[in-house]
């Protein structure tokens, strides 16, 4: 049985081993009776079970087959359940199983850590740690040297993390003079645009004639760019045999699955599944959960695949209404009734809508995934059907024109309880807030926004003010409105504890701390990755707490995070994790 661990990432030649083990429990049982193997206490711990409205401890909690059976007293439980299989926590911490409310494992993660990047800040990743790059010819530099390490100059190299503020504004002649004859595509930070070479652009037969005029508008065919809508449809038609690549993105889904369990997450939901091909994202999940056996994944239907299927909305209704009893599995949830639509453009591409101009900015371009008209008619449609909408949101204008149709829909035909959740939310202001707090909208933020972004920002796009604020939380937290705490991997490390510390601490990549006011409670940045989290896509009647009745689906820590200071959390090491009863716990081996 594992107690201090030292560390849970890569570090120089320390190198992380994710086992999936059976627990081993000890049995305080009478002599020579035989304990119930459906059932384990566990105890001696600081147990946190993130009901109400601060921390609250128990001695002892029961599982049977995977669900909790007793919440209470270290007396009670040996009482009540003396034949049942004992686990002794040793003074770590054990918690509701972390949640990432909104990512993309396959889409973006398992893309992602199946190929090369090259980013600003450094990734520490399962398989490998990729240092931050900045400046334009240290980029250009790296990309040469990921194209001459590679054997086979015919397969497609995709190279993801660019972004012009840290590395310059880049042309394909730029591209074409460091990759040469190797197809090769650059996705940028956000995920939302790729640049071709032209070997790539020959590979696939990308031409103009591929889109529509209106999604030309999104594109820049002399350098082979193409974002937002343009984007979404080229992956899903020429692109498509890369994207939809099983041995690649199959290799990636394994590495998401150590990478779940190193940073303590036992769920992660996917809005807007899929983000290309339905199949072919689908078979990679199956695969990568069936063998885990250590998470769920709830999936959330929407915008791109409707859109670039052409499908109606009614039609569109009844196959999501038809995905649970095709394709749910013990570890892949799909969600009905809910719906996942689009407002701006992405922050990482400095194409989010703003009520004022950007700032030092030559070149930045606010943008509309969905225009506001069509974006109106959406989201009524879903709204009428009594649909939990979700909204992805970042700038402070989109933000403005979503409150409004929330407001128009409220007075057409009130709901109750609707739900309806703004994510990412990178700016917003007091007024916006209180706003959100009338019409009971909930919000999933990204607070490493702030982290990675603030500095460069308030040089060019934003400017000090709105930098400094961005991703207010605070101006959520005080007026109660529910706020879950979310990666949307890549766009952050999908580690749940540096999302609470950015949360708590507001400290950006420089070492500052950016309106501090803003800084949120622990225990509601704690709330953000657990129960707030199950909450977003309604599933909190089912995880995120530790009560009778619930998933007995925990996080284990060496520490706990309402007594350490708040600027240790992201420090905290994870343990392992139960999985409905399943203990997988974490092992480190150094490479001497």
């Amino acid at each position: 049985m594992l107690n201090k661990m030292k560390s849970h990432f890569i570090v120089g030649k320390k190198v992380i081993l994710i086992l999936l083990i059976s627990a081993t429990f000890y049995n305080c049982s009478k002599q020579g009776e035989k304990p119930d193997a459906g059932q384990t206490i566990y105890f001696n711990g600081n147990i946190i079970t993130m009901e109400g409205n601060a921390p609250e401890y128990v001695e002892a909690v029961v599982q049977n087959k995977g669900k909790i059976v007793f919440v209470g007293s270290k007396k009670e439980a040996f009482k009540k359940f003396d034949s049942a299989n004992k686990y002794d926590l040793q003074g770590n911490t054990m918690m509701p199983g972390f949640i990432e409310p909104h990512a993309h494992p396959v889409s973006i993660g398992a893309f992602i850590l199946a190929n090369d990047i090259v980013a600003p800040h450094e990734w520490r990743m399962p398989h490998k740690t990729y240092p931050g790059v900045s400046g334009k010819e240290n980029y250009l530099k790296a990309v040469k040297n990921i194209i001459d390490s590679k054997k086979d100059k015919k397969e497609t190299v995709m190279i993801w993390g660019y972004h012009k503020s840290w590395h310059g504004q880049i042309t394909l002649a730029d591209i074409d003079k460091v990759t040469g004859n190797v197809p090769t595509i650059i996705w940028q930070r956000s995920t939302h645009e790729i640049y071709l070479n032209t070997a790539c652009a020959k590979k696939y037969g990308v031409k103009k004639g591929d889109l529509s005029k209106e999604d030309n508008k999104q594109a820049d065919w002399d350098n082979y760019h193409f974002w937002e809508r343009a984007y979404q449809q080229m992956k899903m038609t020429n692109l498509k045999p890369f994207f939809g690549n099983q041995e690649m993105l199959k290799r990636g889904m394994a590495r998401i699955s150590q990478m779940m369990l190193q940073n303590g997450l036992t769920a992660m939901t996917e809005p807007s599944f899929p983000n290309s091909s339905f199949e072919d994202e689908y078979a990679v999940l199956l695969d990568g959960t069936e063998k885990a056996k250590a998470y769920t994944i709830y999936l959330i239907a929407g915008f791109p695949e409707q859109f670039v299927k052409k499908i109606g909305n009614d039609a569109y209704e009844a196959h999501i209404d038809s995905l649970p009893a095709k394709y749910n599995t013990e570890y892949i949830k799909f969600l009905p009734n809910q719906y996942k639509t689009f407002g701006d453009g992405a922050i990482y591409s400095l194409a989010l809508q703003l009520r004022e101009p950007f700032i030092n900015c030559s070149g930045c371009k606010s943008e509309w995934i969905i225009p506001l008209k069509p974006a109106q008619e959406i989201f009524n449609y879903w709204w009428d059907k009594g649909y939990k909408i979700h909204i992805h949101i970042t700038g402070d204008l989109a933000f403005e024109k979503y409150l409004d149709f929330v407001e128009a829909a409220m007075k057409r035909n009130p709901r109750d309880n609707h739900r309806t959740t703004f994510h990412h939310i990178g700016l917003f202001d007091a007024e916006q807030a209180q706003r959100m707090a009338d019409l009971k909208i909930e919000a999933s933020a990204n607070p490493y926004y702030l982290w990675a972004l603030a500095d460069k920002y308030s040089e060019t796009g934003l400017g000090k003010e709105r930098a400094a604020n961005m991703v207010a939380m605070k101006e959520l937290t005080k007026r109660n409105i529910p706020l879950s705490l979310h990666s949307d991997f890549a766009m952050a490390p999908a580690e749940p504890l540096l999302l609470a510390w950015v949360a708590a601490n507001r400290i950006v990549a420089s070492g500052k701390v950016m309106n501090p006011e803003q800084k949120i409670s622990v225990f509601d940045a704690m709330k953000g990755i657990t129960i707030t989290a199950a909450r977003t896509f309604e599933m909190e009647n089912k995880i995120g707490s530790i009560k009778e009745g619930k998933e007995a689906t925990f996080t284990l820590l060496e520490q706990n995070p309402f007594k350490i200071d708040s600027k240790k959390l992201k420090d905290i090491h994870v343990v392992g994790t139960v999985y409905k009863g399943k203990l997988n716990l974490i092992k480190i081996k150094t490479n001497k």
